[in-house]
């Protein structure tokens, strides 16, 4: 994998990959431990919401291609959701939940490459007062800064994206913030469900560790209640426990992928046909994001969601971007309405 993928965990689904390879150094490890390396959990709350501002950006695509378009950028700018820093001098380890490790030195020195149809494009990393820089410049969506910023004595790390979009009036903002849940860098993290971490599972994997590091720490709030609840839904279809899979809808749904006022009656049934039909059901999501509505009584959670249904004489599997709203019933949540909005 290139560097500028190890980066583009920051910018999903980039337009083209460029033929950039890692810069291996043998450079002496700096003997004072910099605020940028350790584990970072993105602090959703405190994050920009990605929707919001691809929604918010001013476009030139035409009025009937705008969804289509703004859930594109959506989908390809969603953060991960643990990334892992460590820094000795110039070089710079860099992975994520989204990439595996890779090594490269910010120097400072623009660097050359080209993009898979050829076209030329220059890069650039370098260290600035605990800022990691990152910058691409070619043309079109090669135009881009990721700029890494510790911040809070190293407790916390800010990712400001500028971005180019062809379609957009000017470039997007979008900012992400990270708290560090350990001082020291590790590298298992790719692959990990974008799915906030169980607290069993976080205390395991602490175990394991001579540096402990809470991944799963509890959240409280509204929004990590959320989570916990999308895990969970995730987990019982996969497992095909379809009573916990109900336990999670009102009675009436206002939407059903395609039906409008649908009883939850049936969306047991159709549940439970898949189920039955199915040898194999493997679902997985991405870190979603929550938009709360109505006072805080209602939600919008919208994820990637990679998806294989086997049975046998047949295999479906796929990525959709997936929403599902959510309201207050009591102290828990529930879903009302269940859709995929885009198919990638």
């Amino acid at each position: 994998m290139s560097i500028l993928n190890i980066l583009l965990v920051f910018l999903v689904a980039a337009p083209a990959a460029l033929h950039l390879h890692p810069i291996r150094t043998s450079q002496t490890s700096s003997a004072e431990r910099s605020p940028l390396t350790g584990v970072y959990r993105i602090d959703i709350a405190a994050s920009d919401k990605l929707y919001s501002v691809v929604a918010d950006a001013s476009s030139k695509v035409p009025f009937r291609e705008q969804q289509r378009f703004f859930i594109d950028l959506a989908v390809r700018f969603t953060p991960p959701d643990l990334l892992a820093i460590e820094q000795r001098g110039k070089q710079i380890n860099l992975g994520s939940s989204r990439a595996p490790r890779m090594t490269f030195v910010a120097d400072g020195v623009v660097r050359n490459t080209r993009a898979a149809d050829g076209h030329p494009v220059r890069v650039r990393f370098s260290i600035e007062n605990n800022r990691l820089i990152f910058t691409s410049n070619g043309k079109g969506e090669d135009n881009f800064t990721v700029v890494f910023e510790s911040l809070d004595e190293g407790k916390r790390l800010q990712v400001v994206r500028h971005i180019t979009a062809e379609g957009l009036d000017q470039p997007l903002i979008i900012r992400s913030l990270y708290n560090k849940v350990s001082d020291v860098a590790r590298w298992e993290l790719y692959g990990e469900s974008q799915i906030a971490t169980s607290a069993a599972s976080a205390a395991a994997a602490d175990a394991a560790e001579s540096a402990p590091v809470t991944l799963g720490a509890a959240d409280n709030s509204a929004a990590g209640y959320l989570r916990k609840a999308l895990t969970e839904w995730i987990d019982a279809t996969n497992k095909r426990d379809i009573e916990k899979q109900m336990s999670f809808y009102v009675p009436r749904l206002k939407a059903y992928y395609l039906s409008r006022n649908t009883p939850r009656d049936f969306v047991r049934d159709e549940k439970t046909r898949v189920f039955a039909a199915a040898t194999v059901i493997d679902i997985r999501a991405e870190e979603p994001e929550i938009i709360f509505q109505d006072g805080g009584r209602a939600a919008i959670m919208r994820y990637r969601k990679k998806y294989r249904i086997e049975n046998g004489r047949r295999s479906r599997r796929g990525q959709v971007i997936q929403e599902l709203r959510w309201q207050r019933v009591g102290e828990a949540w529930q879903i009302f309405s269940e859709r995929d909005i885009r198919v990638l």
